[in-house]
C-alpha cells in the first residue's frame, strides 16, 4: 500500500482572503500589528545533526518536511503583505530546531510562539493515508477558542482550493496543547 500526501493546512497560500481581524488600523493592511508564528512541521535534528522526525514521504519521494516548508514560505509572504509580523520555526537558512524526541520538539515550538506572544500559531503538515483514494485537505484546531480561526482558514481553503475535497474541520489534541493563542 502506498502513502497518499495531501496538504492539511495550505492555509491561505492560494487565497487572497485575509484572516479576520477586528479593529485593524489600516484597511490596506488588515493584519497590521498581528504576530503570526508559522510552524512548517517535522525536520527536527538530534545532537548528532540527524533528522529524527522527517515526516511522511509521498509515493513519488517528496518529504512532508520539504512540502510544508515551501507552503510556509509562500504563506509568510502573503501574510506579511497583509501587514502581519511573521516568524517561522525553521527556514532554509536557519535550521534552529534540535531536540531529543518529537514530543519535546512540538512543545518547544509552541513555547516559542508563547514567548513571542503571537496572536496566532499555525502548524503546517500534510495528511498521510494508506488509501490512494484519500484526497483533499483537512483543517484541525484544539482549543474551543481556536474554532473560529479554524472556520476562517477552512473557508479560505474551500474557496482557494475549489477543485479539491474538503475533509472538514476537526478538533484534535495533536494540534498543540502547549500554545496559549489560537492554534
Amino acid at each position: 500500500m502506498g502513502s497518499a500526501f495531501v496538504v492539511v493546512m495550505v492555509l491561505l497560500a492560494t487565497s487572497a482572503a485575509p484572516l479576520p481581524v477586528s479593529g485593524a488600523a489600516d484597511a490596506g493592511k488588515p493584519l497590521a500589528g498581528k504576530i503570526i508564528v508559522l510552524d512548517p512541521g517535522h525536520a527536527v535534528r538530534n545532537e548528532r545533526g540527524q533528522i529524527i522526525n522527517p515526516g511522511a514521504r509521498a509515493r513519488r519521494g517528496a518529504y512532508e518536511r520539504d512540502v510544508v516548508l515551501n507552503v510556509g514560505e509562500s504563506l509568510k509572504n502573503l501574510l506579511e503583505a497583509q501587514g502581519a509580523k511573521v516568524y517561522m520555526t525553521r527556514t532554509r537558512t536557519n535550521f534552529w530546531r534540535y531536540g531529543r524526541d518529537r514530543q519535546s520538539d512540538n512543545r518547544d515550538r509552541a513555547i516559542f510562539a508563547n514567548v513571542l506572544r503571537a496572536d496566532i500559531y499555525i502548524r503546517l503538515h500534510c495528511d498521510w493515508n494508506r488509501s490512494r483514494r484519500f484526497k483533499g485537505f483537512t483543517t484541525y484546531y484544539f482549543r474551543w477558542g481556536s474554532r473560529s480561526l479554524g472556520k476562517s482558514i477552512r473557508k479560505a481553503l474551500v474557496q482557494g482550493l475549489e477543485p479539491h475535497k474538503d475533509n472538514g474541520l476537526h478538533r484534535r489534541s495533536f494540534v498543540s496543547v502547549t500554545s496559549r493563542m489560537p492554534t
